[in-house]
């Protein structure tokens, strides 16, 4: 569509560079948020394997 407006080329290539940016930006969100998932889950099972464990005789 705005190809065919004359002068837009420079808008469109502004937003083209945009939406690669911020793909990039997206790619890297997704790599750190699993990453800090990965995280939180080992924490959360090393907090759990430190917790006393109950006993059947404490019944």
């Amino acid at each position: 569509m705005l190809g065919d407006i004359a002068g837009t080329a420079p808008l469109r290539e502004a937003l083209e560079t945009t939406n690669s940016l911020l793909a990039q930006v997206l790619d890297e969100l997704k790599r750190v948020n699993a990453d800090g998932l990965v995280t939180v889950a080992q924490e959360l099972r090393a907090v759990r394997d430190a917790l006393p464990t109950e006993t059947a005789s404490a019944a």
